[in-house]
């Protein structure tokens, strides 16, 4: 469950670390999601920098997610992957998890980089 003023690591490799949540559809987003987020803390030289307002994929939540046939899960830290406004992924590769949910949520592209899938 992600609201406003939450932080999320990146789990790609785009040079961004820490982003802060400022604007997401509903109530609140889940896995899944598209949200926009304001960059926190980057490496130098990067595709992206601190301070730069970027769409992003929610990848994971501590929140529990219920599945279809009665199984949770649910992660250690809430986690996103950083897109264009097309919604291709900014970075060439996807480190930790992602959910067989996002498949279902059209981001094939976003699975195919993933390394695991859970």
């Amino acid at each position: 469950m992600i609201i406003d003023g939450t932080r999320l690591v990146v789990s790609d490799n785009s040079g961004a670390k820490e982003v802060e949540c400022i604007k997401h559809k509903g109530r609140y987003a889940a896995i899944g999601d598209i949200i926009t987020c304001a960059i926190k803390k980057g490496v130098r030289n990067s595709k992206v920098s601190p301070g730069q307002v970027v769409k992003a994929v929610v990848v994971e939540t501590k929140k529990e997610l219920r599945r279809p046939d009665g199984s949770t899960i649910k992660f250690d830290r809430n986690a996103c992957v950083l897109v264009n406004p097309k919604g291709i992924p900014i970075g060439t590769r996807v480190l930790g998890f992602v959910t067989h949910e996002l498949r279902a949520k059209q981001m094939l592209k976003i699975v195919s980089l993933a390394a695991r899938i859970f």
